[in-house]
């Protein structure tokens, strides 16, 4: 036995190399073997801080200035040989970094498998990144031109403040109407303030459409609305509105040409995709005269000036301006980097985008207040984030793509464990907190909330959405749901399992909602072990589309529990074409596809447009609708052993508000309640949501040790010790791991059996720990190509 670092290693073995990261909780190492070509040279370290320089050399006492430098040290490492076993991690002194450019990764900025490259937030120190500058609150004063004041209304006169952003130099104020280029947000003590609008809350109504739009012509709506109470402008210019013009399910923004408050009529500049009808929502912003409520501002484009109604006293207020308006981090081919414990925030553009790539990981951020997304993986393979609080993005949350269609590669891009809420602030409809495109990617353990359209929308093949946790979403739109998907054929092999979707009741009582929605022939997804609690409309709602499979799930208390809708698309209309254009997009008829899918090849010689062998069975419905729809679905399908329970009220009460302080019901309770249904399987309940904190554990939660062991052994092959926690469950990249089967707990360890490693491929795979108090830890196991 020789020493190697702190780590002993014994020769002559073949065995697992074990690598841990911390994410929860702090892993102590001890192994036994080495990996082919293992490097013993230390893992190097550079340091940023904000009071830095870039002349400096990047130690601990000399750091750099900024994150290019760290990157061009890097590259200028890797000109002189290989990155050091262990990989460089960039640490970054707490303090705020404001981006005037976006910080660039390229391919020969990547680190490899076994030596990553991070950058990190310094231990015990909040290192923000920001695309937005602070205002001082003592350079805010009350406005008193009174050319100004009469502008204002009178309940608000003498509490306005005023800011003059041009005497800052600031200049670039944007455009509104914009969602992918959007203007500058103020944001006071983290909370995003509102353009001065009118209504203050809720909708205006459309009146009489007098004039349709046509933007071929250069011509807007013209419209009357029905509401009064709107204050005189003295200017229109730069005044918009938003509004749900054609229908409850999506938004534009339209600039306002003309207005006769007498007359009560609107003439915008442009239309709309879906056209306006009578009755549809709508509001002003943007306007002064409706600068009328604490937390509303306005900002006059021609003049610079900044007008903001204080939500509280601005003394001791953190007041911030975005203005970076593009990515805060873009990657284009890098690989094996990892950004750790960093908070993003206050910019217009996305925290980061991501093109082509491996093994990239965002872990334990903190991404807010965003005007586009946290995170855009547009390709490449096992990217993703993890552990991560999202909120106050302008557009959806995580985006993901990659793999390959024609193939079915799979990408494994992911977001996992992760909170996402209050998203889609200023783009309201199809921004989704996940949106999941492409071939075999993922989103579980997520908890999703506060949104008014989807929590997740996903597009292509093979994709997993799993033990995820998501509540009051949809809350302002119809004919939509929590997780949506729709109009195609092609889109196979996705599954929708053991997620708890609950409290999906929109605020408004126009509008529907459900949970799973399966639109526009939307065909072969497998939906089991799901749970349902107060759903105001529909749990599932499946749109004539074929071969779905609803099983093994609960509905609590919701509407309807399951609705087939009757679509009924004909050869020639736009959404028939856009329905059977996706067979020209992917080789539905190759030997591959016509393996992995065997009833597609056929399909269009198979009554395409008829709801053909979707199965419903063995679920639960309590206090529930029934199954709605025509008989149809019923003949051409299998529906069997679903069973419909109704219980007294305080029955009712203890399922959606259980006893003990508890938030959830216990996996025990829940499963109990299906007893009478012989065939049904427990829902892993205390699994979903998220099962990995962010909060670095007080203690060693864990340690691994490699064990030798002879190639003709029986015995479970790699070691791990508790320390005295608790272990609730292990995960793997393709879910959680059975315990008894992949992995035993004996003698306060953690054995992973010598059968389930077999089945592990050469290379690198990771694994969540989750332990009782919160504790969680990730720990990477790689597998020499000679190992068995």
């Amino acid at each position: 036995m020789r020493e190697v670092g702190n780590l002993r290693v014994k020769t002559g073995f073949k065995c697992f190399l074990v690598m841990c990261i911390m994410l929860c909780g702090s892993l102590s190492l001890t192994m036994n073997g080495m990996a082919a070509g293992f490097n013993t040279a230390p893992a190097a370290k550079l340091y940023v801080a904000a009071g830095g320089s870039d002349e400096n050399d990047g130690s601990l006492k000399k750091p750099f200035a900024t994150l290019e430098k760290a990157r061009d040290a890097i590259r200028a490492m890797k000109k002189e040989g290989p990155l050091p076993v262990g990989g460089v991690t960039v640490l970054i002194r707490g303090g705020e970094y404001r981006f005037t450019q976006t910080f660039l990764l390229n391919e020969e900025d990547s680190g490899t498998a076994e030596s990553p490259v991070t950058y990190e937030a310094y231990p015990g120190e909040k290192a923000t990144l920001t695309g937005g500058i602070t205002l001082e609150p003592s350079a805010f004063h009350a406005v008193s031109d009174p050319e100004t004041l009469a502008r204002i209304p009178q309940e608000a006169q003498g509490k306005v403040q005023q800011l003059d952003l041009k005497a800052l130099g600031i200049t670039d104020y944007g455009k509104l109407g914009n969602i992918i280029e959007v203007a500058p947000e103020l944001f006071v003590s983290g909370n995003v303030m509102n353009l001065a609008r009118w209504p203050n809350n809720g909708f205006a109504t459309v009146g009489d459409v007098i004039d349709k739009a046509d933007d071929a012509a250069g011509k807007g709506f013209t419209f009357t609305y029905n509401e009064d109470g709107l204050h005189p402008w003295k200017q229109i210019e730069d005044t918009w509105m938003l509004g749900y013009w054609g229908n409850d399910w999506a938004t534009n923004d339209l600039q306002i040409k003309s207005i006769d408050f007498k007359q009560k009529q609107i003439e915008s500049y442009k239309g709309t995709s879906y056209g306006m009808k009578s009755g549809q929502r709508f509001y002003f912003y943007n306007i002064l005269e409706e600068l009328d409520a604490p937390g509303e501002w306005y900002l006059d484009r021609s003049s610079g000036m900044l007008y903001l109604y204080p939500p509280t006293s601005l003394k001791g207020a953190e007041i911030q301006l975005s203005l970076f308006d593009q990515n805060l981090i873009t990657m284009n081919g890098a690989s094996n980097i990892t950004f750790s414990h960093l908070s993003m925030e206050v910019s217009r553009g996305n925290a980061i985008d991501m093109s082509g790539g491996d093994n990239n990981l965002i872990r334990y951020c903190e991404i807010s207040n965003m005007g586009g997304y946290a995170l855009k993986v547009n390709s490449g393979s096992n990217n993703g984030i993890f552990g991560s609080t999202i909120y106050g993005m302008g557009n959806g949350a995580i985006s993901l793509n990659g793999g390959d269609a024609a193939t079915l590669t799979p990408a494994g891009n992911y977001a996992d464990n992760n909170d996402i809420s209050n998203y889609a602030r200023i783009k309201l409809t199809y921004a989704s907190a996940v949106e999941v495109n492409g071939v075999g990617n993922r989103a579980t353990h997520n908890r999703m909330h506060n949104a008014p359209h989807f929590a997740i929308q996903f597009r292509g093949n093979d994709h997993k959405i799993e033990y995820n946790d998501i509540y009051d979403v949809v809350k302002e739109t119809a004919d939509a749901s929590a997780i949506y998907s729709g109009r195609s054929f092609v889109w196979r092999g996705n599954t929708i399992n053991y997620n708890y979707i609950h409290d999906i009741i929109a605020s408004n009582l126009r509008v529907s909602t459900a949970a799973i929605y399966l639109d526009d022939y939307m065909s072969g997804v497998e939906m089991r072990g799901n749970v349902f609690s107060n759903i105001g409309k529909q749990a599932f709602k499946l749109a004539n589309g074929r071969e779905n499979v609803v099983e093994n799930n609960i509905v609590i208390n919701s509407g309807t529990s399951i609705a087939f809708m009757t679509r009924n698309y004909k050869p020639g209309e736009k959404n028939y074409d856009s329905l059977m254009s996706k067979f020209d997009q992917v080789p539905y008829q190759s030997e591959l596809w016509s393996k992995r899918y065997p009833t597609l090849p056929n399909i269009l010689n198979d009554e395409p447009l008829l709801p053909k062998r979707n199965v419903v069975r063995n679920n639960l419905f309590i206090n529930s609708g029934p199954i709605t729809g025509d008989q149809q679905n019923m003949q051409l399908g299998t529906f069997e052993n679903n069973l419909t329970l109704n219980t007294e009220e305080k029955e009712k009460s203890g399922l959606l508000n259980p006893a003990n302080g508890e938030e959830r019901i216990k996996d025990a309770e829940l499963n109990a309640l299906a007893n009478r249904l012989p065939e049904f399987k427990p829902i892993p309940f205390s699994e979903i949501g998220i099962k990995a904190s962010g909060l670095p554990a007080a203690q060693s939660v864990l340690s691994a040790e490699m064990v030798e062991f002879q190639q003709d052994s029986d015995l479970p092959s790699v070691k791990l010790t508790l320390n005295g926690n608790q272990l609730l469950s292990v995960q793997d990249d393709s879910g959680l791991l059975r315990r008894g089967q992949d992995y035993v707990v004996q003698d306060s360890s953690v054995w992973f059996t010598t059968k389930y490693l077999s089945t592990l491929s050469a290379g690198y795979h990771p694994f969540v720990f989750s332990f009782n108090a919160g504790n969680d830890a990730f720990l990477t196991l790689h597998k020499n190509s000679t190992a068995k």
